[in-house]
């Protein structure tokens, strides 16, 4: 073949591998892109699925808190409770306040399910007038704010639950 020819076959075949280079790093660019993308939703689905869970393990003993009765299954709640009060120290802002409103909460559910069970206990063996009937308005009182905590709970999370903000 002639010196002419060669170059030129040499110049297209440096062209082409040079295109085909850019064209498939161009291709691997786009796929980046989509993963990263597609990495960000699942983040977001992930935090948001773990929050709403929170939330669901505060309402479920929220109702049963309102019926306290120290049955097994409404301690069985108790333990879903702790967890989603410590999981929420870091799943949701400082400034949100839903840790410390859910530690208020903690609080009052202790309360009821401790006057529960001492109603139970000095009903047996009180003589005291009036002693009972404290520790009942005690537990009414807790009762009370925590049917009032659930439009706090819900302006505290609620931010953190709207799935289209986040």
């Amino acid at each position: 073949m002639n010196p002419a020819a060669n170059f030129w076959i040499d110049a297209t075949m440096r062209a082409l591998t040079t295109i085909a280079t850019i064209a498939v790093a161009g291709y691997v660019a786009l796929i980046s892109k989509r993963q990263w993308k597609n990495n960000q939703e699942k983040l977001r689905l992930d935090l948001y699925q773990h929050r709403f869970g929170i939330y669901q393990r505060v309402l479920e003993y929220h109702w049963a808190l309102l019926e306290w009765e120290g049955k097994p299954e409404q301690l069985a709640l108790r333990g879903p409770f702790v967890a989603a009060f410590c999981e929420s120290k870091f799943m949701f802002p400082k400034a949100s306040g839903v840790y410390e409103f859910l530690s208020e909460f903690n609080l009052h559910a202790f309360r009821i399910a401790t006057l529960t069970h001492d109603i139970e206990e000095k009903e047996k063996w009180e003589t005291v007038p009036g002693y009972i009937a404290g520790l009942a308005q005690q537990k009414i009182q807790s009762q009370n704010w925590i049917l009032s905590s659930i439009e706090t709970l819900l302006a505290r999370m609620g931010p953190f639950l709207n799935f289209h903000s986040l």
